[in-house]
């Protein structure tokens, strides 16, 4: 570019230059001819002015030439500031994007924490053992198991009845007993321990809503990180829950959605269809 310029400029230089010569030339010739020739020498003087005239064009034509180039590198500067701008504004975007993940992490790993505090300040007393903690969900498991045996057990014994006998009639009931009836045994278990029930999973779905509602890119990275937080008692509790209660939309929706029962031990159910039936 700035050779181009300088080109111009000597061109320029030069036709000025020219222009100077020739008058200088001119003056010193006219100026020793007699008086009665130089009038005819002045006439002679109209070429010149087309020779002047037609400098004068080149240098209309190097000015525009000059502008030119000026414009162009004035184009190029300002393609130079857009893309500067875009990447300017591609950083801020990157910025805001890891503001916000950041922003949402934090408020997640506190309701994780909070859920955390919800199990560990939850407590109720099975004669005279405590059970804290989650320990619950492992009470809550054995419970539902031992309400199935006795929903299965025989109500009438003939007389007299053997071992095999009764064996035979507890194996048929079991055989019988249906998914309505499961989730009638732990809606059972659950109205005892409403208090306790409803707030963690009042927590827990609180937490799935929040990821799913939140606009980043991998949900399924959370829902997995609050699943291995997760007991084996714990998603046997969820699982019978998400079955039992059809009218909590929400949770069922999400649980659904993310699969978040992919890892259920279906061997630590009482009934082995009952996941079948559930799904």
């Amino acid at each position: 570019m700035k050779r181009d310029n300088w080109i111009f400029w000597t061109i320029g230089s030069g036709s000025i230059l020219l222009m100077g010569v020739v008058l200088y030339l001119n003056y010193n010739y006219a100026t020793s001819l007699s008086l009665n020739k130089q009038g005819i020498f002045g006439d002679m003087f109209g070429a010149s002015n087309a020779f002047f005239t037609g400098l004068s064009f080149t240098g209309v034509i190097i000015a525009i030439l000059l502008q030119r180039q000026e414009l162009k590198l004035q184009r190029k500067e300002l393609e130079l500031t857009r893309k500067e701008m875009k990447l300017t504004r591609n950083e801020f975007e990157t910025q805001n994007s890891t503001m916000r993940i950041q922003q949402f992490e934090n408020t997640f790993f506190q309701m994780l924490n909070l859920l955390h505090t919800v199990i560990n300040n939850s407590s109720l007393s099975n004669g005279s053992i405590d059970i804290k903690g989650k320990q619950i969900f492992d009470w809550v498991n054995e419970n539902i198991s031992g309400e199935v045996i006795n929903f299965a057990r025989p109500k009438y014994f003939p007389t007299p009845i053997t071992d095999e006998a009764y064996r035979k009639m507890f194996e048929d009931n079991m055989l019988k007993i249906n998914k309505d009836d499961i989730c009638l045994i732990y809606k059972e278990v659950y109205n005892k321990h409403q208090h306790l029930l409803s707030h963690y999973f009042s927590t827990l779905l609180t937490i799935y809503k929040f990821i799913d509602e939140n606009k980043i890119s991998n949900k399924m990275l959370y829902f997995n990180i609050v699943n291995s937080q997760m007991s084996t008692s714990e998603h046997l509790v969820l699982f019978y829950h998400y079955t039992s209660f059809n009218d909590n939309l929400d949770l069922i929706i999400l649980v659904k959605k993310y699969n978040i029962l992919k890892n259920l031990n279906t061997d630590l159910l009482p009934i082995k269809n009952f996941a079948e039936w559930a799904i």
